[in-house]
């Protein structure tokens, strides 16, 4: 069962990035309407509630870490609403080891079917409409900088996103 009101950590990216992303996530939301979200990826989570002891531990984390690349595998869908479509990318040994470093922060499902993905359309959208959106963008195999992490208050009832606070990987 999925528990809609809870805390996330995202990765954001550096400002080149998150322009190129989002030009592609606003070609994709002008076929496949979505609520509005940041670019982002999903680290780890969810926590039902954070205090001022993790943040200080996310922010000397951010401090002791390294920006990473992901290395994107292109687009792809599913038909649930927060993985709708996407652009997938590689489960890395780096991104693996970054998750594990927060996992040892604050505890949460490391085991769970972590599938790597930065989201461009939540929704329930028909897959003929995917399948023919993909074969409209460009070919998107490359890697993307990760540069920051966040903690974000999630409401999925209401469609809410809010970053609470962001730290710069070293």
């Amino acid at each position: 069962m999925r528990i809609n009101k809870v805390y996330w950590v995202w990765g954001l990216f550096p400002p080149g990035e998150t322009n190129l992303l989002n030009k592609i996530k606003a070609k994709v939301q002008s076929k496949l309407i979505s609520p509005i979200f940041e670019t982002h990826i999903t680290l780890t989570g969810p926590y039902l509630n954070i205090d001022k002891n993790f943040l200080n531990k996310l922010k000397n984390f951010g401090q002791y870490n390294s920006v990473i690349m992901l290395n994107a595998n292109g687009y792809d869908f599913r038909q649930e609403m927060f993985k709708s479509f996407y652009i997938s990318i590689i489960n890395s040994r780096p991104l693996k080891e970054l998750r594990r470093n927060i996992y040892q922060l604050n505890k949460f499902d490391l085991e769970n079917n972590y599938s790597p993905h930065i989201s461009l359309s939540y929704g329930n959208h028909e897959i003929k409409e995917k399948i023919f959106l993909i074969s409209k963008l460009p070919e998107f195999n490359k890697s993307i900088k990760m540069s920051k992490i966040a903690i974000v208050e999630v409401d999925e009832d209401i469609n809410h996103w809010k970053i609470l606070e962001c730290f710069d990987l070293n």
